[in-house]
């Protein structure tokens, strides 16, 4: 392990960390994983009264895993309404797009290949086809950014938003820190979320942590975003929430650097 660098990830553990971890470690990089944040649903029977009526609605977005895994814990183990498959059903990002399929009765969804809620946004602008009378439903958590919400509703779209879960600091996350910065050769803090952002840079704070020791990447602009306005210097960015990214900008810096515009995005 002496050659590898470290790469610290500031994200919630899901099914795509394995492979994550897989692939890093076959590329060089030791990674270790420091889950920043816990959710919390809420409202699921407001939810699960709109998931009954797929007929008041266009379609439905996922901007996250918890937004499907809201969805499921709103349904109670029954079935998601067929109704749904007849509808314009989106997903940002490859993980959210596989999990509503596996777990919402193979529910396909367009747009996985967007990356970020900026571009999801675009995508649904250029490529509906259908009525623009019903409302798109918009499971959501408690720190959402309005670009997607914003973006459709200035071009015309109706949208539902139903806000389903709350995101909050993971409760070991000083523990988690505290065992994570005792590993060997760390030269990355690779973040995954806004969220995650303000609670990693609020303990580095409280625990006089200096960040700018390590180089700082952000995975999509609204995270790179967060990082700047906190006063962070961002090494890198990954423009999508992909393994295959992350290793992109890791193994050739230039293809990562930050441009010089405001841009936002993302999901948590």
């Amino acid at each position: 392990m002496s050659g590898r660098r470290t790469v610290i990830i500031f994200k919630s553990e899901s099914e795509s960390s394995d492979r994550y971890a897989e692939e890093l470690h076959a590329n060089g990089f030791n990674p270790i994983f420091v889950p920043t944040l816990s959710f919390g649903f809420k409202n699921l029977e407001q939810l699960r009264g709109k998931l009954q009526a797929p007929d008041n609605f266009a379609g439905i977005i996922f901007t996250s895993p918890r937004c499907v895994e809201a969805v499921c814990e709103a349904l109670q183990s029954s079935e998601l309404h067929g109704g749904w498959k007849l509808l314009h059903n989106y997903a940002v990002g490859e993980v959210t797009h596989n999990l509503a399929l596996s777990s919402l009765q193979q529910l396909f969804t367009h747009g996985k290949q967007t990356g970020n809620a900026r571009n999801l946004g675009d995508f649904i602008v250029d490529t509906f086809d259908g009525s623009r009378n019903l409302p798109l439903l918009l499971p959501c958590g408690n720190l959402r950014t309005d670009l997607l919400l914003s973006k459709l509703v200035e071009n015309g779209f109706q949208v539902d938003a139903c806000e389903v879960y709350e995101t909050v600091c993971h409760p070991a996350l000083a523990e988690n820190m505290e065992r994570a910065l005792k590993a060997d050769n760390i030269e990355y803090f690779a973040f995954f979320s806004p969220s995650g952002v303000n609670c990693v840079h609020e303990y580095c704070k409280a625990h006089n942590v200096d960040m700018d020791k390590w180089k700082l990447v952000a995975i999509g602009p609204s995270t790179r975003l967060a990082m700047e306005e906190r006063g962070l210097h961002v090494f890198q960015t990954a423009e999508r929430p992909s393994v295959e990214y992350l290793i992109k900008v890791l193994l050739n810096p230039s293809v990562g650097r930050p441009k010089p515009t405001g841009e936002i995005k993302v999901e948590d």
